[in-house]
C-alpha cells in the first residue's frame, strides 16, 4: 500500500500544471460565449471594443486569445474559410483545417509555432473564436489542453441556433 502511495505521490507531481483543474472561466457578454482558459495562462489585455480577451502562458511563449465577431456575410462558413486563408497569408503552413456550417478548426505551423484556431457559430449573426499560438516543442504537452478548450468554447445559455455541442479537437 505505502508503494502504491509513493507511485501515485510520483505521478502526481510529475504531471504538467494544466493537468491541474484550475481552469478559469471566460465569458463575454457582447457576443454571449464563454470558455475555459488553462492554468498557466493570465489575462494579458481586454478588447478595448468588449470583444474579447487575450492570455498568455506564464513564461510568455504561447498566447491565447478569445474574441466575438459579427459575421459580414451573416454565413458562419464562409467567414471561417475567409480567417484560415488570412491565416494561410500570413505565413501559416495549414495542415488541418475543418470547417462546417456550424463549428471550425484549423491549425498549422510557421517557423517554431504552432497555431490552433476553433469558431462556433453564435446567434444573431455572430461567431466565437479562440487562436492559442504556442512554441512546437510544447505541442505533445497542450494536445489535452487543445482538447478541453474546444469543448469549453459555448454560446450563452439560450443560443438555440449555435451548436452546443461541437466535436473534439483534431490531433495533430
Amino acid at each position: 500500500m505505502r508503494h502504491a502511495l509513493l507511485l501515485t505521490a510520483a505521478l502526481w507531481t510529475s504531471l504538467p500544471a494544466f493537468a491541474a483543474d484550475d481552469w478559469t472561466s471566460y465569458s463575454n457578454s457582447r457576443f454571449g460565449y464563454s470558455a475555459a482558459v488553462p492554468p498557466g495562462f493570465t489575462l494579458g489585455k481586454e478588447a478595448d471594443n468588449g470583444d474579447g480577451a487575450t492570455f498568455r502562458s506564464d513564461d510568455g511563449r504561447s498566447e491565447l486569445s478569445l474574441y466575438g465577431t459579427m459575421l459580414e456575410t451573416g454565413e458562419f462558413a464562409g467567414e471561417a474559410r475567409k480567417r484560415l486563408d488570412a491565416d494561410r497569408a500570413a505565413g501559416w503552413t495549414i495542415t488541418y483545417d475543418k470547417v462546417t456550417n456550424g463549428w471550425a478548426s484549423y491549425s498549422g505551423a510557421r517557423s517554431a509555432d504552432i497555431l490552433y484556431v476553433r469558431g462556433i457559430a453564435l446567434c444573431d449573426g455572430n461567431a466565437a473564436y479562440f487562436h492559442l499560438r504556442y512554441p512546437r516543442d510544447r505541442l505533445k504537452s497542450l494536445n489535452s489542453v487543445i482538447g478541453r478548450l474546444v469543448k469549453s468554447l459555448r454560446p450563452a445559455a439560450g443560443c438555440e441556433q449555435a451548436p452546443q455541442q461541437a466535436p473534439g479537437a483534431a490531433q495533430h
